[in-house]
């Protein structure tokens, strides 16, 4: 575990992750998930705390998509959620990915490696489902004994439990991603693309399953080596439908949720200053220089937040006012390909261009002055 450093600056890991997530979106009050409300809602720790997140969802009033975080105390530390609520865009997945990719790295865990894969739709499923029982049909006298009852009335089941066991017959099974319906291939080729064009690595793990009966669609994970040098899972969650109506949201509001299992007790709170910059996007090359922008200000510990997910140039602009910044971003078309932003100062009204790589330096200027 380890404390960011500038100068002779230092923070809490706490304060360290609140101002990651607040870069990425989460700029609500984090909300803290109860024991008893996660064990009564699945029994696997990390699905738990990310379907109690998005349960609160419900008492939470927005026409637009909404960025949830929360964090629940377990045995050995905290379960930290982060949950994008109201869309199907590719960049909702980006930046709970990307939130918890940056948690993960500086909480002093090395290599750390993004994992993908899809179950897809409801007929995504159907498909596998009947090849699943075709295979096992084929290869029954390879079916351990103990599992023959479970192949009958539960094929995914017994899949998933050869799976664990690392069972020789599942190098030859069908793979889920193989049996995607054209809507599902379609959602899991525009989130892989985005994901390359922001510079999230990953692999695709044909053999990621997600939890029984919840994942729907995409289904991620995190792995990475701990102190030890042992490489575990640190993360899972996954584009959540099914899930999303059964804790009371309304029709069609997807949701995309990845928890983390920390070994610390952590006690979070929101940002509890106005943010010196909001970034603002005009146009799709414009958003994916935000979004890779958004890690060297943080990472530089200017507070910085932006509404990516919003394409409308005056909300954006108006969201910036709200905020509090002392500066607004602007990277329209014409910055995007040259490299170049705008930025403005909100007090006075007056902007200047700059080389993108000058912002830090301009904005941390402006906010000792």
């Amino acid at each position: 575990m380890r404390s960011l450093e500038r100068g002779t600056r230092r923070e809490t890991l706490e304060k360290a992750i609140a101002r990651i997530a607040f870069a990425y979106g989460f700029t609500s009050q984090p909300v803290a998930i109860s024991r008893k409300t996660a064990s009564a809602t699945h029994a696997d720790t990390k699905t738990a705390a990310s379907l109690s997140l998005l349960k609160s969802a419900t008492t939470t009033v927005s026409a637009g998509p909404l960025q949830l975080w929360g964090a629940l105390k377990t045995t050995h530390g905290t379960a930290l959620s982060l949950a994008v609520v109201g869309t199907k865009q590719a960049i909702g997945n980006a930046l709970v990915v990307k939130t918890a990719l940056s948690i993960v790295e500086l909480s002093g865990f090395e290599n750390p490696s993004v994992m993908v894969s899809s179950v897809g739709d409801a007929e995504s499923k159907r498909r596998f489902t009947r090849e699943l029982g075709n295979f096992f049909k084929k290869n029954a006298e390879h079916i351990p004994t103990d599992l023959k009852a479970k192949v009958a009335h539960d094929p995914d089941g017994a899949y998933r439990e050869l799976l664990t066991r690392k069972d020789p017959m599942m190098e030859k099974a069908p793979r889920t991603i193989d049996y995607l319906s054209e809507n599902s291939r379609k959602a899991m080729l525009e989130t892989l693309s985005f994901f390359e064009a922001v510079g999230i690595g990953y692999t695709i793990d044909a053999r990621l399953h997600g939890e029984a009966g919840v994942a729907g669609d995409l289904v991620f994970a995190i792995d990475a080596q701990d102190k030890s040098g042992e490489r575990i899972r640190i993360a899972t969650g996954g584009r959540f439908e099914n899930e999303t109506k059964k804790a009371g949201l309304p029709e069609g509001r997807t949701a995309t949720a990845l928890t983390l299992s920390l070994s610390k007790a952590l006690r979070l709170d929101e940002m509890q200053q106005a943010p010196n910059c909001f970034v603002v996007h005009v146009g799709d090359a414009a958003k994916l220089k935000a979004f890779t922008l958004l890690e060297s200000l943080w990472k530089a510990h200017v507070a910085v937040t932006q509404t990516l997910m919003s394409d409308n140039f005056r909300d954006q602009i108006e969201k910036g006012r709200l905020s509090g910044a002392k500066y607004l971003a602007i990277i329209g078309q014409r910055e995007a390909l040259d490299s170049t932003i705008i930025v403005r100062n909100v007090a006075t009204q007056m902007q200047t261009t700059l080389p993108m790589e000058k912002l830090e330096g301009y904005v941390l200027r402006g906010a000792r002055a």
